[in-house]
């Protein structure tokens, strides 16, 4: 098992500010806010953009065709599914979902650990803040660290998991001093149940966040 060094496990030390997703949390000597009514997030009292603002630079509005009410229900059903598997981690409640049960099935399968959920971080440019985000846990997986993320698309955008795990490894370095060895994918979607393997490449992380800087300042 590894031993995680970083300065809290899931919300261990965070302090809730307002409604049930709003948290306040000091990172490498910077108070990192976020209103979840809003999706806004702030460093030091300054608003920054949030990683997934960074990632639609890229690849802009990924569902804007996709109806409304469909896209609501797509989304209500990921926060379901993503609070459940929260639940899980921390408590070991199993709520009778296909993808908890998935989720136990890939754990189980390739004998990883949980080690942190919901994980607050700060993107640093130059030891200037630029972003932050909250990438949905951290394993334990053969005795290596590895940073995961859940999906529940239709299709799993291996392109999209790419640029945002290296982005998250990154300022989860940043944030806590520890680097990452492996970058995983979870893809469950009622009976779909995927550990997808991701490569590390920092180096396209950062030139996408280098445009996106050229293109704001412009």
């Amino acid at each position: 098992m590894v031993a995680l060094v970083t300065p809290f496990n899931c919300y261990g030390h965070m302090h809730h500010i307002g409604g049930s997703m709003d948290f306040s949390k000091e990172i490498n000597g910077h108070i990192l806010e976020y209103f979840d009514d809003e999706h806004l997030y702030l460093v030091d009292g300054i608003i920054v953009p949030s990683i997934t603002q960074i990632l639609g630079s890229k690849f802009g509005r990924k569902y804007e065709r996709v109806d409304r009410t469909t896209l609501q229900r797509a989304s209500e059903a990921g926060t379901q599914v993503h609070d459940a598997i929260e639940r899980l981690c921390k408590t070991g409640e199993i709520a009778d979902f296909p993808e908890v049960r998935n989720f136990l099935f890939l754990k189980k399968q390739y004998k990883f650990e949980v080690l942190e959920n919901e994980v607050p971080v700060i993107l640093f440019l130059n030891d200037e803040p630029i972003s932050a985000g909250r990438l949905d846990m951290v394993l334990d997986l053969d005795g290596h660290l590895c940073g995961a993320d859940i999906k529940r698309t239709s299709s799993l955008d291996k392109d999209y998991l790419f640029y945002q795990l290296n982005l998250y490894r990154i300022a989860y370095r940043q944030s806590y001093g520890v680097e990452w060895d492996l970058l995983r994918g979870i893809h469950l979607r009622e009976n779909v149940r995927k550990f997808v393997p991701i490569p590390v490449n920092e180096d396209l992380a950062w030139l996408m966040v280098h445009q996106y800087m050229e293109a704001k300042n412009e």
